[in-house]
């Protein structure tokens, strides 16, 4: 529990399914952190509330140094390396559906609830030489504005029998209304905005120089022929795809960031549609239905959140059988992806497989 109204909602409904509740709160972060309302002292005090109207029990957990381990630590490592990290993703797979598991076992505990919006569905699932059974899935939430299926395309296939997400049929209007029913104080709470531990207008320099006392430095802004067009204030500020800015004036219309080098601290600038995308590489792939697909099979696809769908082939890894790494191939033209973001792979609304973009082969 954040302390925000979906995890408010979502400790309520598990109740009234006749669920004994315990809520878990995260400290994420440190006193002398920029982060915002959530998995902090304010969030914990938010959720003890809740809690105590509830009439259940409240545990904060310290995971502080964790989070700065696998989730800051990573989110500045891949953009200092000229790369888009995708920090919910993981803090999914290495805070709440990682060691949040741990916890649940310690506490004797049979299931994990979040806020999440996305559902489990069952299917069943068949080979050519066993019997079908009952497989637990994700799949996209209800309220297709506010689903986060896409961030969650990295839990542990044998983890989601294990999972409930009590928001996943419901829109964020009908959650508030829940809360304002139940009396809850955190029914007209305010939404988490941007990456968590950057909130109250924290930027990447600040980040870079709280963490490794140093600061993003100036740097050119080039076209593919190495031709100066501006300057940047840090390569670090910019993401492939991204247009805002730039600020290189007239004669720039349709120039968005090709690609982002490090080691000359340089932003190489494109127009947009000049790159089709032959083939995105991926690597940490988490099979999510194991007997649902196979390589070779078309899917839609996400490259980004928001992104809209994109059909596209899911191609075999570097050998058979390795699953850690696979492809996926757009079969229409598709833009703008960016190393270091979350692929996912969808069919029929449930979630296939997800992987980290790890490099990018374009059309020739």
């Amino acid at each position: 529990m954040s302390g925000g109204v979906d995890s408010s909602v979502a400790a309520l409904l598990m109740q009234h399914q006749g669920c004994e509740v315990i809520g878990l709160t995260a400290l994420l972060f440190g006193d002398a952190s920029a982060a915002g309302p959530c998995c902090g002292r304010e969030g914990a005090a938010s959720a003890a509330a809740v809690c105590a109207q509830l009439g259940i029990e409240h545990r904060r957990v310290d995971l502080s140094e964790l989070f700065e381990r696998q989730v800051i630590e990573r989110f500045i490592g891949e953009y200092r390396s000229g790369r888009t990290p995708n920090p919910c993703s993981d803090c999914n797979r290495f805070i709440k559906f990682d060691r949040f598991f741990e916890l649940a076992r310690a506490w004797d505990c049979e299931l994990l609830a979040t806020g999440h919006y996305a559902r489990i569905v069952e299917r069943a699932v068949g080979h050519d030489s066993a019997p079908a059974s009952q497989r637990h899935l994700l799949a996209s939430a209800r309220d297709s504005a506010k689903d986060q299926s896409y961030f969650l395309a990295c839990i542990r296939a044998e983890r989601l029998s294990l999972i409930r997400f009590p928001l996943g049929e419901l829109t964020k209007p009908q959650v508030r209304a829940i809360a304002a029913e139940a009396g809850l104080p955190t029914a007209q709470r305010a939404d988490s905005q941007d990456v968590c531990f950057m909130a109250n207008r924290t930027g990447l320099a600040q980040l870079l120089s709280w963490h490794h006392g140093e600061l993003p430095q100036r740097g050119p802004i080039v076209d593919e022929d190495g031709h100066v067009l501006g300057e940047h204030p840090g390569a670090v500020h910019f993401t492939v795809g991204q247009r805002k800015g730039l600020r290189l004036g007239g004669g720039s219309e349709g120039l968005v960031v090709h690609r982002v080098e490090p080691q000359t601290n340089t932003v190489v600038v494109a127009q947009r549609d000049a790159h089709p995308i032959a083939a995105l590489h991926l690597s940490d792939v988490v099979d999510m239905a194991p007997g649902l697909w196979s390589a070779g099979e078309q899917a839609l696809l996400r490259s980004r959140y928001r992104q809209p769908l994109w059909p596209g082939r899911i191609e075999q890894g570097s050998s058979v059988g390795d699953r850690s790494r696979l492809s996926v191939v757009p079969l229409e033209p598709q833009y703008g992806a960016a190393p270091g973001q979350w692929c996912a792979a969808y069919r029929d609304g449930v979630v296939l497989c997800g992987g980290i973009i790890n490099e990018i082969e374009y059309q020739k």
